[in-house]
């Protein structure tokens, strides 16, 4: 049987319900509601990356799925839970979220890139929009997946190249 909550009388806490009410709004995430700290957050986030990188998507999942409930802005987490749920094969999932995370940040490199080759396999040409989108927002190539946008862009390039001299011969 579960636990019964039980009416003494008194009134919540007036920044408690302040807080309620906003989260109701749309004004506060659940998040800020329950006092969580950008650290906290981020601490959580690099467990979930660290759980990925071994292979542990499930359990990635779950904190992902937990700190983008806690908070849907988060743009770096809907892109982190993106990667999982591309990982899981859970590809439908995976395009909603990146969609997500560049609709609060349209310069992500993460969901750009992702989306994009993930597009590019459904054969949507949006994918090339994605990427090249994703080149420009990291130009250095200074992230990971910067540099995998411009590794694709490459390997695109390349493709194209190879198709025109077979279509073309002895051109």
């Amino acid at each position: 049987m579960g636990r019964v909550i039980k009416y003494e009388g008194g009134a919540m806490e007036t920044a408690t319900t302040e807080k309620l009410r906003a989260f109701a709004r749309g004004e506060l995430t659940w998040a800020e509601v329950e006092g969580m700290t950008f650290e906290e957050a981020k601490a959580i986030a690099q467990v979930g990356c660290d759980l990925a990188a071994a292979g542990r998507y499930e359990e990635a999942r779950v904190l992902f799925e937990g700190l983008v409930a806690g908070n849907p802005k988060d743009t770096a987490s809907r892109a982190a839970l993106g990667t999982v749920y591309q990982k899981l094969g859970r590809l439908e999932e995976a395009i909603a979220e990146y969609s997500a995370a560049l609709e609060g940040d349209a310069s992500n490199p993460v969901a750009l890139v992702n989306r994009g080759e993930l597009y590019l396999r459904q054969g949507n040409r949006q994918g090339f929009t994605d990427i090249a989108s994703a080149v420009e927002a990291d130009p250095n190539g200074e992230t990971v997946a910067g540099r995998r946008a411009r590794a694709l862009v490459k390997a695109i390039a390349l493709a194209a190249v190879e198709k025109m001299k077979v279509e073309q011969p002895g051109a």
